[in-house]
């Protein structure tokens, strides 16, 4: 296997402006490289609004594996995704998040700078791939619109 990077990084990126509704809004995600002997290792960890980008020891073929939880008020979503390493970050690149879901309000203001209602939280992964996010390409917009299988799931509330 040849070493290579990957990328990690948190989704929404950091042009998202939530709306300022008083709602509860967090997220974090933590990234487990797998040993030779099977075991899962911390590699980092990524907090909703952390703009730092991660890139864990793994080689190509590799795996790892994140694990996503975010609090929408009292809802907790939970989802363990699993990835692996291709070394290719310029076709291999996806979005796996959890949460009830975001949408754009209209524009308003001096500014008009889209604001988003709902939630959405998770990380968008370069240079590795799985069947449980949703591969970015060709996609305009800040929020990935998921459907059933592709990487948004809940967690009843504990």
């Amino acid at each position: 296997m040849v070493a290579d990077e990957v990328t990690v990084g948190c989704y929404p990126r950091d042009d998202v402006l939530w709306v300022k509704d008083g709602k509860v809004r967090e997220g974090s995600a933590t990234i487990l490289t797998r040993q030779p002997d099977g075991t899962l290792k911390p590699a980092g960890e990524i907090t909703l609004g952390n703009l730092s980008v991660l890139h864990p020891d793994v080689a190509v073929g590799g795996e790892f594996v994140i694990e996503l939880r975010a609090r929408f008020e009292s809802e907790i979503f939970e989802r363990r995704v699993t990835f692996v390493a291709s070394g290719d970050e310029t076709r291999n690149v996806f979005v796996s998040a959890v949460g009830p879901g975001g949408h754009a309000e209209p524009k308003a203001g001096l500014l008009r700078r889209t604001r988003y209602s709902g939630f959405e939280f998770g990380v968008l992964v370069m240079a590795a791939t799985t069947e449980q996010g949703t591969r970015m390409s060709d996609r305009s917009g800040p929020l990935v619109e998921h459907g059933p299988g592709d990487g948004v799931a809940a967690a009843p509330a504990a």
